[in-house]
């Protein structure tokens, strides 16, 4: 009986044990595509929290008390870089129980913000830049770097296939030293990832060939990283969410008549009502582009395909 009673106790201490060891980790993220980059990554070994989601303007963003208590909670937070994640890192708690914060924007080779548009003397400006377009190769790197940026760079550090492998690079790391007892599954995963986005990267950078040097044209400036992997260049109507005046809007049309476009993309986050005056004087139609959608293949070659088709026109 004792014997038997000894067992019984084993087994559910075993059984106890296993339950504790495949509880999954608690990981925080503060946008949807690093959702998918978690899922892709670790799957069901993590509990995933996505703070600013289903749409919301991470340059507003705020996070509910709930949302702060979960992320307490969390063995790992991963950033990219954007204000909001500074002011929630004030709110953590400190010590051995606080969450690691691990900023996946370290290992991107920033580029600043374009700013066409909000200078008061742009139209000079953008004859200068067809002017040279004609004379030298375009180097769309080249031409984000001298313009006002959003505190050290671009943010949208996501908007690219080669980026994002980075990011997975980094991930990956952070996760295995969280949970060594699945390194084996964390890297097949990221090495699986990492395949599968470098494809995506070739498949869009053939589509895009025949227009390098173009200028697509969007309301906020989040394209940056994809405008520069492909050889574009993005040209915005607003820039650091202030509202365009009637100036800039004004020469914001004069360069899209020049440039003979026929649209403009707008962010599903941002008030359209600018992108629309814009559209209407150019004789254009606005089309929505989302650079915070969740399911990111899907969303980069929809990218891909939107720019390629008001290009070709």
């Amino acid at each position: 009986m004792t014997r038997l009673l000894h067992s019984f106790a084993m087994f559910v201490l075993l059984s106890w044990t296993s339950l504790v060891v495949a509880a999954p980790l608690p990981v925080t993220v503060s946008l949807p595509p690093q959702g998918w980059l978690l899922e892709r990554l670790a799957g069901p070994l993590v509990q995933g929290q996505v703070l600013a989601d289903k749409g919301q303007d991470p340059h507003t963003f705020e996070p509910t008390p709930k949302q702060v208590a979960a992320l307490a909670k969390a063995k790992l937070y991963f950033t990219v870089g954007l204000p909001f994640e500074e002011a929630l890192a004030g709110k953590l708690p400190r010590g051995d129980r606080a969450p690691r914060v691990i900023d996946t924007s370290s290992v991107i080779e920033k580029i600043a913000m374009t700013a066409h548009g909000h200078d008061e003397h742009q139209a000079e400006h953008h004859e200068a830049r067809h002017e040279a377009h004609h004379d030298e190769p375009q180097h769309p790197a080249d031409a984000h770097h001298g313009h006002d940026d959003e505190g050290g760079g671009d943010p949208h550090i996501w908007l690219s296939c080669r980026n994002l492998i980075r990011m997975a690079e980094v991930m990956g790391t952070a996760l295995i030293e969280a949970d060594p007892a699945h390194a084996d599954s964390y890297r097949s995963k990221q090495q699986a990832l990492t395949d599968e986005l470098a494809a995506i990267d070739r498949e869009i950078g053939e589509a895009l060939s025949p227009h390098q040097g173009a200028t697509f044209y969007v309301f906020h400036p989040a394209f940056g990283y994809f405008a520069h992997d492909y050889g574009l260049e993005q040209e915005a109507v607003e820039l650091g969410g202030k509202t365009p005046s009637p100036k800039q809007l004004n020469a914001v049309i004069a360069r899209a008549r020049e440039d003979k476009v026929k649209v403009l993309f707008v962010q599903p986050q941002f008030d359209s009502k600018s992108a629309q005056v814009v559209a209407e004087a150019i004789g254009g139609r606005v089309e929505p582009l989302d650079p915070l959608a969740a399911d990111v293949p899907a969303n980069l070659r929809r990218m891909a395909r939107e720019i390629a088709g008001a290009l070709a026109r």
